[in-house]
């Protein structure tokens, strides 16, 4: 499918610009549509599939569900780890704290979602465990 959809949007475009001919990039940017496109026919393919993915994936209810959750773990985390640096390995916790000398609490905030936006997705979900079940091992 991804080769059906670049390699249209190659031969098309070779056809737009073949039928514009600019002779320089004011000419290029003098049209009035976009020289790089795929053709209408497999345009309206990928709105379709678009569509249906839309409706039938990405809004599905168990994916919403499991994006609630990875919400809620993300800014549980960030919460936990703002208020209390401490919860943070050693090279981050001394950049939160000399960020925060410097810029104030904006700039403690920026270090500490730089932290967890660098978890991977299992990284994340063990360290609010971690943090906040009773249970789980430290």
């Amino acid at each position: 499918m991804i080769g059906r959809v670049v390699g249209d949007l190659i031969e098309a475009t070779g056809a737009r610009i073949a039928a514009a001919a600019p002779a320089s990039i004011d000419d290029v940017r003098a049209q009035p549509a976009p020289l790089v496109a795929m053709s209408d026919a497999v345009y309206a393919e990928h709105i379709e599939l678009k569509r249906f993915l839309n409706a039938n994936l990405y809004r599905h209810s168990r994916v919403l569900r499991m994006t609630e959750k990875s919400r809620r773990v993300l800014r549980e985390l960030f919460e936990a780890l703002l208020e209390d640096i401490d919860l943070l390995p050693a090279e981050h916790r001394r950049a939160a704290a000399a960020a925060e000398a410097a810029g104030g609490r904006s700039a403690r905030a920026r270090v500490v979602a730089d932290y967890v936006a660098g978890m991977t997705d299992r990284f994340a979900i063990l360290e609010h465990r971690r943090l906040f079940d009773p249970d789980a091992r430290s």
